[in-house]
């Protein structure tokens, strides 16, 4: 039986700075890049937006924020999510703030930043995911994620802890100090997670590409060869400036195209889920 092979290549932060917005942009343009997530509470949205507005081929969902930036919220309504200074916690402070963190507040300045995106783009997300890993550690963290992708009628989300789930465990664990079992223990959670909340997810989440010393053609194609079949994304973050420029410049290269088109690996995005 042939094998059915689909990818949504998705570039993550995008209204970022470090020129997000002109290198999704090229590589959408250039038939590469099918899907993107924004970050509507960053400096370069309101060019990322208009974009979208006119280009509604470009898949786009929402990069839900609590560790990058300042909130969209007044900060009188969100005040455990921010520090002194007006703007969210990251690393560490972040994660020692659990216990003090009110899941209700980032629960509506989640819904804020969907309904920015809906506001400015003039279209609804077509899935939610998470900037960084910080909001995966905890399971109340992401389910507020899944509660509003259920709210917002059931789009997809994306899932780390994808099928292949036991086999990446252990590069997983060692990348994030955890052993190999708990990620498979909750990441399987996290799998039920999604199931009961009714909601779909690409089967294969590969993140591997854009990480320091895989930022190359060769890499990549030898990625694309060994693709398995299903729905995989490949995480990207395009830029023009440091370290995202090696994403920008090797998912631009011609070879790659055209090992996907050789491959017959066919491009979607994240309204193919639920099509």
């Amino acid at each position: 039986m042939p094998m059915t092979r689909r990818l949504i290549i998705n570039a993550d932060d995008f209204g970022y700075a470090k020129g997000s917005v002109p290198a999704t942009i090229a590589l959408y343009e250039a038939g590469i890049v099918t899907s993107t997530t924004a970050m509507v509470n960053q400096p370069c949205w309101p060019d990322a937006a208009a974009y979208l507005r006119d280009h509604p081929d470009l898949g786009a969902g929402v990069h839900l924020v609590m560790n990058e930036g300042r909130p969209i919220l007044p900060l009188e309504q969100v005040p455990s999510l921010a520090d002194a200074e007006g703007r969210f916690r990251d690393g560490t402070p972040l994660l020692l703030r659990y216990g003090r963190l009110r899941t209700a507040e980032l629960k509506a300045e989640w819904r804020a930043q969907i309904e920015k995106f809906t506001t400015d783009t003039g279209r609804p997300p077509d899935h939610l995911d998470l900037h960084c890993h910080y909001p995966y550690v905890f399971p109340a963290w992401f389910r507020v994620s899944l509660a509003l992708a259920q709210e917002y009628q059931h789009i997809p989300v994306r899932m780390p802890f994808d099928d292949a789930l036991d086999h990446k465990a252990p590069e997983m664990a060692a990348g994030n100090g955890f052993p190999a079992w708990y990620v498979r223990w909750q990441g399987q959670r996290y799998q039920r997670l999604v199931e009961q909340y009714g909601l779909r997810r690409p089967n294969y989440f590969e993140m591997s590409f854009s990480q320091d010393g895989h930022r190359t053609v060769e890499y990549l194609l030898s990625l694309l060869s060994t693709l398995p079949d299903g729905v995989t994304e490949l995480l990207a973050h395009p830029g023009i400036e440091g370290w995202r420029e090696g994403d920008y410049r090797t998912l631009l290269d011609p070879r790659v195209k055209r090992r996907i088109a050789e491959l017959g690996i066919e491009l979607i995005d994240y309204r193919a889920l639920v099509g």
